[in-house]
């Protein structure tokens, strides 16, 4: 085999898996939010949108609010993010809001963004995600 022909079928050979070995799990992140910090929520959508990138459908991607997170979630609060949460969700990003975060900063379910699923607990939901295997991304 000449060098040439050898350079075009490498990349091919390096990308392609070998027979019979497992397909890699996709990625899993976790963006847990706790903090009430506008540039500091623009940071969260950025690092996302970089694992899209990276990863593209590969990846599972949760966020969670809870604490004084809870008001990144809040359509009345934050409405200059609903288009880019909703673009997200279109990209199997899942967004979590915590009842507890809820009821203690007094925002109600009709305030969430659409889309937005509810938890008991934010702090549980890290918590089990973790163990499930889940990579948290503090920011």
């Amino acid at each position: 085999m000449r060098r040439r022909d050898l350079l075009r079928v490498l990349p091919w050979l390096l990308l392609t898996p070998a027979l019979g070995s497992e397909p890699e799990p996709p990625v899993r992140l976790l963006f847990p939010v706790t903090f009430r910090d506008r540039k500091r929520y623009r940071k969260v959508f950025l690092r996302i949108r970089g694992a899209i990138n990276l990863w593209g459908a590969g990846a599972q991607i949760l966020v969670v609010a809870y604490d004084e997170g809870i008001h990144f979630l809040d359509r009345f609060e934050n409405g200059e993010f609903e288009e880019r949460i909703s673009n997200l969700m279109l990209y199997g990003v899942e967004f979590y809001a915590c009842e507890v975060a809820m009821r203690i900063f007094e925002v109600p379910k009709e305030a969430l963004f659409d889309g937005v699923k509810t938890v008991r607990s934010g702090f549980e939901f890290h918590v089990l995600k973790v163990r499930e295997g889940y990579i948290p991304i503090y920011l």
